[in-house]
């Protein structure tokens, strides 16, 4: 520690009062420690495809589940591969979807977030056409412009009932109409 001390010289005039001033010791602070990269939004990350060989109820309903998992994964990225190959051609809801994400990620915009859980699903049918009943929650969401900035936030959680037909298409499954109802 260091002291200054300033003292008067003898001139005959009341002596000033003596001031004194402390330094602390100069200790280095700890290098800034760097600013952790974001984790990537999970909407980006594809679901797990499950197989998808058999047609049968059993995989009827891994395909309506995995299809609703794979919704905010195609606004998130605009990837559209497993989305089309997997919807029939009459599909409007898929159509919709298509046009939708076509339309946002050539504006620049992509959406965040809007993951979705789903319940225990029930399969109606069989042979070559099932109606998938599935309780889905949806996580809240936004659409980013190219610069971050909020373009659309849907800040609330939805509940649906997604039904979903399936039919075989050259002896493969695919989405014929997808139906959610907001509960």
């Amino acid at each position: 520690m260091l002291v200054v001390a300033v003292v008067a010289g003898c001139t005959g005039e009341p002596a000033p009062t003596t001031t004194l001033l402390t330094f602390e010791p100069y200790t280095p602070t700890a290098a800034p420690t760097p600013t952790p990269e974001p984790d990537p939004d999970e909407a980006t990350v594809p679901p797990e495809r499950p197989d998808l060989s058999q047609v049968d109820a059993e995989t009827a309903q891994a395909l309506a589940v995995y299809f609703l998992q794979l919704y905010p994964y195609v606004y998130a990225t605009g990837d559209l591969t497993d989305w089309r190959a997997l919807s029939h051609p009459e599909c409007v809801f898929c159509t919709s979807v298509i046009g939708n994400v076509e339309e946002m990620h050539a504006a620049g915009n992509h959406s965040e977030g809007g993951l979705v859980q789903v319940g225990e699903a029930t399969v109606l049918g069989g042979e070559e056409v099932w109606l998938v009943s599935v309780p889905m929650v949806q996580e809240p969401s936004a659409t980013l412009d190219s610069t971050g900035g909020i373009v659309e936030d849907i800040p609330e959680t939805k509940s649906y009932l997604v039904d979903v037909a399936i039919t075989v298409v050259d002896g493969r499954l695919t989405i014929r109409e997808l139906t959610p109802n907001r509960t």
